[in-house]
């Protein structure tokens, strides 16, 4: 079957093989173009009153502000119905939190009470923060990134002068210490990571410490030295291939639960590292999930690539 036209552009985008964009390219020529428009509307005056603009766009508006205010007046009403804080007849206080602190090891198998909240009991709402870290880090290359084929000549010589400033030699005194440091920061990254289900730690943590090594090790090796273990190939499979796993495991685990099966997860002994189910796993996925965002926001913001 044919794809259609439309999804072969949306391709060609992605893949950074669209045409290039015609005559003014450079900034300079764009804001030439932009002086010799008409003014623009007064400041100040409401653009839903302003004359000249289309139904169309008009009624969008006027749909979108009834909405906002429908979303708020909705909110007030649940905020409203909420039981106030410290009263001892709330739910929050005499059964959700008792229950935590009472069958949490007894259900989830780990020590770290936090991490049984986080990771099972609330790991639906965890794993959508870490969606919202794929879509940020998604957003930023898709804002960002640098197309050669659609580039000015000021922006090309740009980017020829960060090459040959990366491929230079670095700082001897970082390069030592980092060539020290490294092996220890990565260590300790992991420890972390595979130790949140014992004690204060987990995915977010653990991939933060990993995530700076790699930054650490860019600034003193160089991109070139982490494109050699972890280039934009790599970068993609792990941070689409946790964020699928942890979808996997926390989906088998609302299944298993709401239908009250045996979960194939042993939870093992409280305390010793295998233990605790699907926690150990949904920490490295998580772990994995942030150390790729942090990477990406401080190189894409920087050269504009992995």
């Amino acid at each position: 079957m044919k794809a259609p036209q439309w999804y072969r552009r949306l391709e060609r985008w992605v893949e950074g093989d669209s045409p290039v964009l015609p005559e003014p390219a450079s900034h300079e020529e764009y804001y030439q173009e932009k002086e010799k428009l008409p003014e623009e509307r007064t400041i100040g005056k409401p653009l839903l009153f302003e004359a000249g603009i289309s139904t169309v766009r008009r009624m969008s508006l006027v749909f979108a502000i009834f909405s906002a205010v429908v979303f708020s007046i909705l909110m007030l009403i649940t905020v409203a119905y909420l039981p106030r804080f410290g009263d001892v007849e709330a739910p929050p206080e005499n059964e959700t939190s008792r229950r935590y602190i009472e069958k949490g090891v007894q259900e989830v198998g780990a020590t770290n009470l936090v991490a049984n909240i986080i990771l099972v009991y609330r790991g639906f709402d965890t794993y959508g923060e870490s969606c919202v870290l794929f879509l940020g880090a998604t957003a930023v290359i898709m804002l960002l990134e640098a197309d050669r084929k659609n580039t000015s000549k000021k922006d090309e010589e740009e980017l020829e002068r960060m090459d040959r400033i990366d491929q230079q030699g670095r700082n001897q005194i970082l390069g030592h210490i980092t060539t020290v440091l490294m092996p220890v920061v990565m260590l300790y990254g992991l420890y972390i990571l595979c130790n949140g289900h014992l004690s204060p730690g987990g995915g977010f943590a653990g991939g933060s410490i990993l995530g700076g090594a790699l930054i650490l090790c860019e600034n003193a090796f160089g991109v070139q030295r982490v494109r050699s273990f972890f280039n934009h190939h790599v970068y993609h499979i792990i941070k689409v291939g946790a964020l699928i796993f942890y979808a996997v495991l926390i989906c088998y685990t609302i299944y298993v639960g709401s239908n009250g099966l045996e979960n194939i997860f042993p939870l093992g002994k409280p305390g010793s590292i295998l233990s605790a189910g699907i926690i150990l796993p949904i920490n490295v996925a998580v772990g994995l999930e942030v150390a790729c965002t942090m990477y990406a926001f401080y190189t894409y913001f920087g050269r504009g690539e992995l």
